[in-house]
């Protein structure tokens, strides 16, 4: 897993990469050069976003790899880079990267619609949904995307498809995995108008 601190919170700076006989090896076939390092989540052979390169090390005119790394500012750690367990389902894997920057937020509420979500029931047979107040004063409406992350206490986890719970929204938010690291808060509205998006 990835290094947290003091508050439970990941880490991110990036630490120099082990330079491996593979590297080494490119090293020699390319002197005067630099080496650079990509996250593990891309196939460097392949194409690889500038924010997909952890930083380089200077190649000489030997072929030798001096170990003077320089990170890469720009750099976007992947979830596989943070350590995130691997992901039960593709709301949960778009969620990571959204969390980590490699997908924009706006891809989110399309893939709710279809995805399976568990949602607080006071009983089996309850069909409405319930909200609960956030710190800062908001009614937010939890779901989770798999029934082993839904809290002890709940009483009942009913499962439901992301579509079939807007209308019953009221036009509060729907907060997904709202007790995980990888959360995120998805008005009302934006639910709507990807369903809206699906009819056009």
């Amino acid at each position: 897993m990835a290094p947290r601190d003091d508050a439970d919170r990941l880490t991110t700076a990036a630490k120099r990469p082990e330079i491996t006989e593979d590297m080494r090896a490119n090293a020699r076939a390319n002197p005067n050069s630099w080496l650079y390092v990509i996250d593990e989540a891309f196939d460097p052979n392949g194409p690889v976003p500038s924010w997909a390169v952890v930083g380089a090390y200077p190649v000489n005119g030997a072929g030798d790899i001096v170990e003077d790394f320089h990170p890469n500012d720009r750099y976007r750690p992947s979830p596989q880079a943070l350590g995130f367990p691997k992901p039960s389902s593709d709301l949960e894997r778009l969620l990571q990267l959204v969390y980590t920057k490699h997908r924009p937020a706006e891809d989110l509420p399309a893939a709710i619609l279809d995805s399976t979500l568990f949602v607080y029931a006071m009983s089996p047979i309850q069909r409405t949904v319930i909200g609960f107040h956030d710190p800062d004063g908001r009614v937010l409406v939890p779901a989770y995307t798999s029934k082993s992350m839904v809290p002890r206490e709940w009483p009942h986890a009913r499962a439901v498809v992301g579509r079939d719970i807007v209308k019953l929204l009221a036009g509060h938010p729907v907060a997904i995995n709202p007790h995980d690291l990888v959360t995120a808060v998805v008005p009302a509205e934006h639910l709507i108008r990807a369903i809206a998006d699906e009819e056009r």
